[in-house]
């Protein structure tokens, strides 16, 4: 028996592709801007032993008792960071930390960031007791990250400057963002 092929019907055709387009826009929208933040937020508290700090906790502590690391790469920090931030590279060891800025932090309360605090929850994990035997008066990351502070309107730095600008990680962290004109890459 032979078999007649079928002509594709364009209008399957239509209603699969508007399918697919509509569950895309709903998958990105869930994950985008504030709520997919909150959601990243409370995963990562979920994910890491480490203490927590917001926003609002950080810019009410005194300039001269903290130090603020922001573990993002150089392209990110370039872009924009918190004032006065310190970049470390996310590779760093806590033997590297340790000879680096040890003798920094006695007396210090230390908060690390990243895009949305993943890559600080790492650090912080790796450098929590270290933190503590080089007296550090508390360790922390930063909730929601950079991110966070961008989508609360906070101010960001690039060098010496405020800015509005943020760097995105890449295009899928990104959606994150609630100010997606902001978005910058250098």
């Amino acid at each position: 028996m032979q078999t007649v092929p079928r002509k594709p019907n364009p209008e399957i055709s239509i209603l699969r592709l508007a399918f697919f387009v509509s569950a895309t826009v709903m998958i990105s929208m869930a994950f985008a801007g504030s709520d997919g933040l909150d959601r990243v937020r409370q995963s990562v508290k979920e994910k890491y032993d480490v203490e927590h700090i917001t926003n609002s906790q950080l810019d009410s502590l005194s300039g001269n008792n903290v130090i603020v690391f922001d573990v993002r790469e150089k392209e990110e920090h370039s872009v924009s960071h918190l004032e006065s931030a310190i970049r470390l590279s996310p590779q760093t060891t806590a033997k590297q930390f340790l000879e680096t800025y040890g003798d920094q932090v006695d007396g210090k309360t230390v908060v690390f960031y990243c895009s949305v605090g993943e890559r600080s929850s790492i650090m912080l994990s790796k450098l929590n007791q270290s933190l503590a035997d080089a007296g550090a008066v508390g360790a922390f990351n930063l909730d929601g990250g950079i991110f966070a502070r961008h989508n609360e309107n906070r101010p960001l730095m690039k060098g010496e400057h405020i800015t509005r600008d943020i760097h995105p990680f890449n295009a899928y962290w990104g959606r994150l963002i609630n100010n997606q004109s902001s978005i910058r890459y250098d």
